[in-house]
């Protein structure tokens, strides 16, 4: 605990008294996690609209939902971002992250898509990845009744949802259909191989997301061994040959966070592949810290920076200023 910044301690405490006597992470707990998962008690702001929309199913994924949030008909272009929660690829809704998508909408002036992804073990990688796919391409497709300009959509994923984000962004460069302006990634998912193959300091994941929790969440995914060779590099981000030709990408992670390593290299391997990339590590923070302690100092300028990440990378010209 020595290592946490001390403005984050309370909160964390706080946080491991309550699940001090919560079950492990595992199939036969995993309905406990779920549940627990979408409880907030932030409630969707007022004065920011969303709906949702149903993206039909196709032979290759599953129907699902997306939550479209500050589709204001006052400009005929903006710049829209598609969003993936965090979840562990296992866990977490939409919903849970409106107020917090709906405050970035409205400090940054975009489109917000956000993803209702399925969720591991019943939805299995190679789905997962058609059904992210779909959502870009539904984004592009309806980008006039939303207001969107199809050259300024950028992608933004937490957690697992910074994996799925940046697996999308390598389908994109693959496929060479559409374009992308940007990834923004806070504290990805990124490397099956963490917690398993890869040992991690004995400081990092010791809070909230951990090396045994990790490997759950991969096995659950990949429907295979995490950290073995039987993996296909398609599965998993950190796995590609190359990162050359991704968009402009912005990391966000904390120092203590188990995914702090991958993190780190995965940028060290977009800059020498020529990738134009912007890699903020938050000294004395955990994983997910400025959801736990929001109203901490820390946590105010790591979302400063997510709102700076957006405005640059999308090149908004005016943007309102964050509270």
């Amino acid at each position: 605990m020595h290592l946490v910044a001390a403005e984050l301690r309370p909160s964390l405490n706080a946080l491991l008294q309550a699940s001090s006597q919560f079950p492990p992470l595992n199939g036969a707990n995993l309905g406990f996690y779920r549940k627990r998962a979408r409880f907030s008690g932030a409630k969707p702001l007022a004065d920011v609209p969303y709906y949702t929309v149903a993206v039909p199913a196709t032979p290759d994924y599953r129907a699902f939902k997306l939550w479209v949030v500050n589709a204001l008909p006052t400009n005929l272009a903006n710049p829209a971002l598609l969003h993936f929660h965090g979840g562990g690829f296992v866990m977490g809704d939409c919903e849970n992250s409106l107020p917090r998508l709906q405050q970035l909408a409205m400090d940054t002036g975009t489109v917000i898509i956000s993803v209702e992804y399925g969720l591991a073990p019943e939805m299995r990688v190679d789905e997962a990845q058609a059904q992210h796919y779909a959502a870009l391409q539904w984004t592009i497709e309806h980008a006039s009744e939303l207001r969107v300009d199809i050259h300024n959509v950028g992608l933004l994923g937490v957690s697992a949802g910074g994996g799925h984000a940046a697996s999308l962004a390598q389908q994109v460069i693959q496929k060479q259909q559409y374009s992308l302006a940007c990834q923004i990634l806070l504290y990805p998912m990124l490397d099956d191989r963490t917690g398993s193959s890869i040992q991690p300091p004995v400081h990092h994941g010791r809070y909230l997301w951990t090396a045994e929790q990790n490997q759950f969440g991969w096995q659950a995914y990949l429907n295979k061994t995490p950290g073995t060779a039987r993996v296909p590099e398609k599965h998993v981000p950190m796995r590609a040959a190359s990162l050359a030709g991704l968009p402009p990408t912005y990391i966000g992670v904390g120092a203590l966070d188990l995914f702090v390593n991958e993190n780190i290299h995965y940028a060290m391997r977009l800059i020498n592949d020529g990738v134009a990339t912007h890699l903020n590590v938050v000294a004395g923070a955990f994983h997910a810290f400025e959801s736990v302690a929001p109203d901490t100092p820390i946590a105010h300028r790591f979302n400063c920076s997510l709102v700076n990440a957006v405005v640059d990378l999308l090149d908004i010209a005016i943007v309102k200023k964050p509270m």
